[in-house]
């Protein structure tokens, strides 16, 4: 099944030697919600602009979503000790 197969990488990691791509998760939503006030990350990402709530919101409708897995970009040295 789809989303099982989707749920199973909520726990996934990937770590780069600059990066990590890692599940996008609650404690991310403020960062995430800065980053898309950028009108040139809305016009690239085909987004509109959203309140911090509808961020909120989407971010626990995403990770509800059995067929959805969405990851974000980080950089390692904020991430990885």
């Amino acid at each position: 099944c789809a989303s099982t197969e989707m749920r199973s990488n909520y726990h996934t990691v990937l770590l780069g030697r600059t990066v990590v791509l890692i599940p996008y998760r609650p404690q991310h939503v403020a960062k995430y919600h800065r980053w898309m006030e950028d009108p040139y990350l809305q016009h690239m990402t085909g987004s509109e602009p959203l309140s911090l709530e509808e961020e909120v919101d989407m971010q626990r409708e995403w990770a509800e979503d059995g067929d959805k897995c969405t990851f974000i970009v980080l950089e390692r040295a904020a991430c990885v000790g």
